[in-house]
C-alpha cells in the first residue's frame, strides 16, 4: 500500500471510531432528513428545475408527516431552506444527535435522456459502471467546497483511491439500511408508478460517514423531461413524502414491534383499518436447513405440539457462507437455526414463544453481535414480528 492510499486509510479509521456509538437498535426515537444539495450546490439541474428545491421541499413535507402523526420522534434537519451544507457536515449532524435512522433525499440526472425510474442505495462498493456515475455525481459537491482536501483527507471522489476508502465501510448497519432502503422503495414505486431501478449498493461519502442505518434515495430523473414535469408537480411531491413517511412507518413498527397506521395517499390521514407494516419486502422464504437431531429434539414442548404457534428467535448473522450451527463460534447462544434468504444464509439464536424470553435471549446475543434483532416464524416460514406478537 502506497503511502497516498495509507494516509486515506488511516483517516478513514480515525474519523469513523470517533462516531460509533452504540444504539438503542429497537427503538426509533430520532430521524435526520438529509435533502441533498443546496445553496451554491444546485444537484443535477433538468429544464425546469433544479435538484436542491426538488428534494428540499419533499424532504420538509416527510418530515411534517412524521411530527404532525408520529410525535414521539423527533426529526432533525440538514437544512431547512436553501442553505449550502457541507457532504461531511450533514453526517456530523446525524453523528452529534446520535440519530436512529439517516435518510439522504436526492434526484438523478443522466446523459441518456430516456433513462427514468426510481432507485434506492445503501452504502457498499460500487458494483456497475452506472453505479459509479450515480456515486461520482452525488459526491461532486465535495469539490465545490473550500478547505475539502483537508476536510475529506484528501479524498477525490474522481480517484481511483475512492474504492479504497469505501471497501473500508463498516457493515455494522448494513441489515437495518437494506431493511429500511427496500420499505422505500416498494412504497415509491407502489404510489408513484415510476419504473423499478431496485434497491442498490455504492459508495456514497455521506452514507458511509454516519453511525446509524442510512440511505440514499433517488426519487427520479431530472434529466428526462416527462419525469422531471412529475417531480415538480406539488401533488406528487405530497404523495412521494407520504410514500417515504409509509416506508419509515413500516420500518419503525419492524424494529419495535408496533403497529402504528399508515397513511392514505389519497387523503393523507391516517387509514381507517390499520394495516400490517412490516409486510415484509422480500417474500417470506420457507426455511431452507439441516436440522440436527439434537435441535429437534430440544425445541420448545409447545410448539412442537402446536406447529401453527408463531415463535420468536433473534437474527444475529447474515452471510453467504453455509456455516454449521454448531460451529463453535455459535457457543453459548441457544437453539442454533439458519435459513436462506437473498442469497445469504442467516443465523438466528432461540425459538421463544414468549416476548419476554426472546428479549432476554436478544440482549446475551447482543454483547458479541450488537446489530442483533429480533424476527418470527409460523409454520417454517417467515412473518410480520407484528403479526406474532398478536
Amino acid at each position: 500500500m502506497n503511502i497516498k492510499k495509507g494516509f486515506l486509510v488511516s483517516i478513514f479509521l480515525t474519523f469513523f471510531s470517533l462516531f460509533l456509538f452504540a444504539q438503542d437498535g429497537d427503538q426509533v426515537k430520532k430521524i435526520v432528513i438529509d435533502a441533498g444539495h443546496g445553496g451554491k450546490m444546485p444537484g443535477c439541474v433538468g429544464k425546469k428545475s433544479k435538484e436542491k428545491d426538488v428534494t428540499l421541499a419533499v424532504a420538509l413535507k416527510f418530515g411534517k408527516l412524521i411530527t404532525q402523526h408520529c410525535p414521539s420522534v423527533k426529526v432533525i434537519y440538514t437544512r431547512t431552506d436553501d442553505a449550502t451544507v457541507e457532504v461531511y457536515r450533514r453526517a456530523e449532524i446525524a453523528n452529534a444527535n446520535k440519530a436512529d435512522l439517516f435518510i439522504s433525499i436526492h434526484c438523478n440526472a443522466s446523459e441518456n435522456k430516456a433513462a427514468h425510474g426510481v432507485e434506492t442505495f445503501v452504502m457498499g462498493l460500487h458494483k456497475t459502471e452506472a453505479n459509479i456515475a450515480i456515486a461520482k455525481k452525488e459526491n461532486a459537491d465535495i469539490l465545490l467546497e473550500k478547505n475539502y482536501k483537508e476536510n475529506y483527507g484528501g479524498f477525490n471522489p474522481n480517484s481511483p483511491e475512492a474504492s479504497i476508502i469505501f471497501s473500508l465501510y463498516s457493515t455494522a448497519y448494513l441489515k437495518n439500511s437494506a431493511i429500511l432502503a427496500s420499505k422505500v422503495q416498494n412504497n415509491l414505486l407502489k404510489n408513484t408508478n415510476l419504473a423499478d431501478r431496485k434497491v442498490q449498493q455504492a459508495g456514497f461519502w455521506v452514507l458511509y460517514k454516519v453511525a446509524m442505518p442510512s440511505i440514499l434515495v433517488e426519487l427520479g430523473f431530472l434529466s428526462n423531461a416527462v419525469e422531471e414535469e412529475y417531480l415538480i408537480k406539488k401533488e406528487n411531491q405530497d404523495i412521494m413524502a407520504i410514500s417515504l413517511y409509509n416506508a419509515f412507518i413500516e420500518y419503525k413498527n419492524h424494529i419495535e414491534g408496533k403497529n402504528l397506521p399508515l397513511l392514505d395517499v389519497k387523503t393523507g390521514k391516517p387509514e381507517m383499518q390499520i394495516q400490517k407494516p412490516d409486510s415484509e419486502t422480500i417474500t417470506p422464504t420457507p426455511v431452507v436447513q439441516k436440522v440436527e437431531k439434537s435441535q429437534t429434539e430440544s425445541q420448545d414442548a409447545q410448539t412442537v405440539a402446536n406447529p401453527n404457534q408463531a415463535t420468536f428467535r433473534v437474527q444475529f448473522m447474515a452471510t453467504p457462507k453455509n456455516m454449521d450451527t454448531q460451529s463453535r463460534e455459535f457457543r453459548g447462544f441457544p437453539n442454533v437455526k439458519k435459513y436462506f434468504e437473498n442469497n445469504l444464509w442467516k443465523y438466528t439464536a432461540g425459538d421463544e414463544i414468549s416476548w419476554d424470553e426472546i428479549n432476554a435471549i436478544l440482549k446475551e446475543v447482543r454483547k458479541k453481535y450488537p446489530d442483533a434483532f429480533i424476527i418470527a416464524f409460523k409454520n417454517g416460514v417467515k412473518i410480520p414480528v407484528s403479526e406474532a406478537r398478536q
